[in-house]
C-alpha cells in the first residue's frame, strides 16, 4: 500500500509539467553546490599557505623617493637582510639657492618588522651631509612578491615617511618605491 501511493505521489508529481521545471531546477541547484564544494575542497587541499616575514625582504632593492609634489628625487639602494636589518645610500637632487639644484649623499641603516599581509615599518637612522643624523620611521606595504618554495620574497613595495623629511626643510612628504634587483 505504502509503495503505490508513492509511486502514485511520483506519478502525479511528473504528469504535471508545471512541477516537472522547478523540481529539475532544485536538483540542479543542489547538484551544482555539492559539486562546488567538492571542487573548492580539491582545490585548496594541496595549497601551502603563505605569509610573509622578515624573511620575505632580503637582498638588493632600488629605491626611488619623492618628495612632496615632485620637490626632489631621490634614487638609491637599500640591502635588507632578511633578518630584520636594512642599511643604504640614497643620492637625492634637491632645490639649491637661486632655482639651482644640489646632489646630495645621505646614508641610513635601521631595523624593519614585517606582518604576515606584507605590511611593516623601518625604523631608520638617516646620516645627513652635515655630518649630523635623524631618526624616522616608515610604513611600508608589499606590493608584488613572488613564491619561492614556502618564502613570499618582496620584489616590489611601497612606502611613506611618517615625519617631514629630514634632509629637506619645510614639511615636505616622503614616499619611496622599492624594486627587488636580481640575484
Amino acid at each position: 500500500m505504502r509503495t503505490r501511493l508513492l509511486s502514485h505521489s511520483l506519478k502525479s508529481v511528473f504528469a504535471r509539467p508545471a512541477t516537472i521545471a522547478p523540481l529539475a531546477l532544485a536538483v540542479l541547484i543542489c547538484t551544482g553546490s555539492v559539486t562546488a564544494f567538492a571542487q573548492d575542497d580539491c582545490c585548496w587541499s594541496g595549497r601551502e599557505h603563505h605569509e610573509y616575514s622578515l624573511a620575505s625582504l632580503h637582498g638588493s632593492y632600488a629605491m626611488i623617493g619623492t618628495y612632496a609634489a615632485n620637490v626632489a628625487k631621490g634614487l638609491g639602494l637599500a640591502e635588507f637582510d632578511g633578518r630584520g636589518a636594512v642599511n643604504g645610500s640614497v643620492l637625492v637632487n634637491q632645490p639649491g639657492p637661486g632655482g639651482t639644484r644640489t646632489i646630495v649623499n645621505v646614508t641610513f641603516t635601521g631595523t624593519y618588522s614585517v606582518n604576515h599581509n606584507g605590511t611593516g615599518t623601518m625604523s631608520l637612522t638617516v646620516n645627513l651631509p652635515n655630518g649630523t643624523t635623524q631618526d624616522v620611521t616608515e610604513d611600508f606595504v608589499i606590493t608584488t612578491a613572488e613564491s619561492r618554495g614556502r618564502l613570499l620574497l618582496a620584489t616590489a613595495m611601497i612606502d611613506a615617511q611618517e615625519q617631514p623629511s629630514v634632509v629637506l626643510s619645510g614639511n615636505v612628504f616622503v614616499t619611496h618605491a622599492y624594486t627587488r634587483r636580481p640575484d
